[in-house]
């Protein structure tokens, strides 16, 4: 399982960062934005399935 915090100056920000990750990532929401953990904007989300491990194209060593 892989989880994604992403951080903001603004709670605007720190959902405009949560909704790019949404449409890079197929995530599920876990921590809306919120300032109560420390002062700046947080928010948390997780992907459940692991990445796709196919390679695809050329590697680069």
């Amino acid at each position: 399982m892989a989880r994604y915090t992403v951080h903001g100056k603004s709670r605007q920000e720190c959902q405009d960062a949560l909704d790019e990750l949404g449409r890079l990532l197929d995530v599920t929401v876990t921590l809306m934005p919120t300032d109560r953990l420390g002062g700046s904007w947080i928010a948390r989300a997780e992907r459940n399935e692991a990445p796709d491990q196919t390679v695809r194209g050329f590697a680069v060593r």
